[in-house]
This record gives C-alpha cells, structure tokens and sequence, in this order.
C-alpha cells in the first residue's frame, strides 16, 4: 500500500518529479564520467604493479641481437645465460613469419605478458595457456584487408616452410596491445609498457602469436620491444650494473629501474586526477544539492496529504516510507536512463577521446549516490514535520 501511495505522490507532482529525475540523471552521468576517468588512468597500471612494486628494471630492446655470437635472441631461456642475479625475465619477440606474401607485422609474447593484460578485442579471445599443444598455432589479429573471422584457418610462412595457424580473435581498432612506445619528456611509466595500434594508419596488419607455442617450431624469432628483469631485493648495484651493460650491447633503447617507472606512474596519474576531480566534484555537489532542494520542495507539498494519512492510521515514520518509495522510483528511473545515455555515448562515440565507461567501480559510486539520495529523501519529511501534530500540519497548508 506505501509503494502505491508513493507513486501516486509521483502522478500528483508530475513537473517538479521530471525536474527530479532530470537532474539525478545528470548526477549519475557526470559521477560515471568521473569515476571512469579516475579508472582510465590506472587501466595501464594495474597490469604490471606487481613487477614495479618488486626490484627490477625494465628495458627497450630494438631487435635484439647475443652480443656473444651475434645471432638473433630467440628466447628469455638466452637471456638467463646472459645475465646475472635475475629472479624473472619476460619479454617480447618478433617472430619472421610473412601471410600471403604481404608486408605484415608479427609479435609474439612470453605467458607472462599474456597472462597480464588482454587487449580489447572485437570478437573471438585471448590466448588459452592450457591449450593441448598441436601443429595448428594461435593468432590474434587487428584490422586487416583477408576479411579475416574468427575461427578462420591460415597458413603462415617462415622462409618457405609452412605454419598453421588459426585466428582465435580480432583486436578492435586503435586498441593498446604490449609493445614500446618512447617517452615524449625522457620520463618512462607505465604508458611506456603498451602502443595503440591502429591498421588505417599502420596500413599494415598484426598477427600477435604466444612465444611459447612458437619455440618448438623451425621459426626465426628475435629479441624485440620491452623486457622485464626482476631480481630479489637483496641483489647489487654492481650485478645490475653489469646486466644493464650486457643489455645495451644488445640494442637496447631504454634502461629504466622500476622504482623510478612506478614513481613516474603514479606522478602522471595522480597529476590528471588532481586537475579533473575538484572540477568534477563541484559540478556533482551543486546538481546534487539542487536535486535535493527539488525533493524537499515536492515533500514539503505533500505534507497535507501525510496529515490525512496519519489521521487514517499512519504513522510519521510510514508517511516519510511514503516519501521513500517516490525519491526510489524516481532515483531508478534516472539510473536506467543514465545507464542508455552512457550506452549510447560510448556506441556513438559521441565524446571522441573522453575516456567514459560502465564497470563495477562506475555502478558502485552510482549507487552510492542513490543511497545519499533516498536516505535525505527519508529523512526531509521527518524533518519538516518535526513535533508538529497533524492539526498543526492542515492549518499551516
């Protein structure tokens, strides 16, 4: 019966309620971008914390080359010959495979780098780990001109012997795969780990494979873009030193320790938010405000109407339900029309480079502020009211 009469509390106020839910929609909208762009700056972060939290450095290498036999580094298990001290090494790899004789681009990545971060992908998935080894090798691939599906069988060509292989996903366009991209201020951070990929101006197609399923093959592959080396928290500065030596002979662009790149990191996130979020926060405090006023403003209005259902049999507490049940209905009704405009924002692209999106932490912080709302809304007519008698309320209205 309280939700019946909440509704109707809704019907009998139909402009200031649309007003209410106009606003809260705005609310809900500006708190999702907010909340996506404090998310967007630790998308690139969150991958490899781990390893910057740990001792390590990271590196750049440009087809890298043994400096002991100058042949190609074909796999990590060299660069633990190579090196000293190291707890881990992962890395990536070009492997010198062509399709159909066209100018393509090849990159393949250790487990680890697998395992950390899976770009966006426009149908299909990520490498599977724990597939049965076979003869038929994984592909991932962007934008391309073959039409490539997902599930397509191709045959890829080392030198003429043949591998075959089967896309098992297409990366959707300009997203971030691991690669190298160079600092634009001589600072490294995470941004420096992951490039955006784009094939209209590329003009090139990339096939990305995982290194191990490549290893057993009769496949050149070739030390190429960023490496992790992590070594335990007891290890010299001389051991370092000297494995960042062995490193710069083998083409190395960029020697960063990870202490300095988490530092950078959180320097460049912390700088964005500092700059977007008192912004966003005054813009979502006034329209809340302004919400509330509104919702106060519709109580106060139904106070006669409260008095009357006290005199009924109703107390102060379920009349203020009452109020509850309307701030409810309107306060999902703006959520669900926030929730489309998001979705028809990030379809339509109709904010070009804005980072917006729908996930856990946006849905929570909405909720959040739904909350806020209802509760203030229970309360108002409580307050209004205070210790007056329902004689007192009809007389004053």
């Amino acid at each position: 019966m309280l939700f019946k009469l909440g509704l109707k509390n809704l019907k009998q106020n139909p402009i200031i309620n649309i007003l209410i839910v106009f606003q809260m929609t705005v609310v809900f909208i500006i708190t999702i971008s907010m909340v996506s762009t404090i998310v967007s700056r630790f998308k690139f972060y969150t991958p490899i914390d781990d390893y910057l939290n740990s001792n390590g450095t990271f590196y750049s290498v440009s087809n890298g080359l043994n400096p002991t036999t100058g042949t190609t580094l074909r796999t990590t298990d060299e660069l633990y010959d190579l090196l000293e001290g190291e707890k881990e090494i992962i890395a990536s790899f070009s492997p010198w495979l062509s399709y159909n004789q066209d100018n393509s681009v090849f990159t393949s990545y250790d487990d680890k780098f697998i395992q950390m971060y899976t770009p966006e992908l426009e149908s299909g998935c990520w490498f599977d780990l724990n597939k049965t080894s076979s003869d038929v090798i994984q592909v991932v691939v962007s934008e391309n001109p073959y039409g490539f599906k997902t599930g397509d069988k191709i045959t890829l060509d080392s030198f003429g012997i043949e591998i075959n292989a089967e896309i098992i996903g297409i990366l959707k366009p300009n997203t971030k795969i691991i690669g190298f991209s160079p600092s634009k201020n001589g600072k490294y951070d995470c941004r420096n780990t992951f490039i955006n990929y784009n094939y209209s101006i590329e003009e090139k197609p990339l096939f990305i494979l995982s290194q191990s399923e490549l290893i057993d093959k009769k496949v050149t592959l070739q030390l190429n873009g960023p490496v992790y080396v992590t070594y335990e928290n007891n290890i010299s500065e001389s051991v370092i030193e000297k494995n960042n030596g062995i490193m710069t002979q083998m083409m190395t662009l960029n020697i960063t320790p990870f202490d300095s790149m988490k530092k950078n990191s959180l320097d460049y996130i912390f700088q964005q938010i500092y700059i977007l979020l008192p912004i966003l926060i005054c813009i979502l405090i006034l329209t809340l405000v302004s919400a509330i006023s509104v919702s106060a403003l519709s109580a106060k209005r139904q106070l006669k109407n409260y008095a009357v259902y006290y005199i009924c049999g109703l107390k102060w507490k379920q009349c203020a339900l009452i109020n509850f049940y309307s701030a409810l209905i309107s306060v999902l009704v703006s959520l669900v029309l926030s929730i489309i405009s998001i979705i028809v924002i990030i379809i339509t692209d109709s904010f070009g480079e804005t980072v917006i999106e729908l996930g856990m932490w946006q849905i929570l912080s909405c909720i959040l502020i739904m909350t806020i709302y209802v509760l203030l809304s229970v309360l108002l007519p409580i307050s209004i009211i205070g210790n007056n008698t329902p004689n007192q309320v009809l007389r004053s209205n």
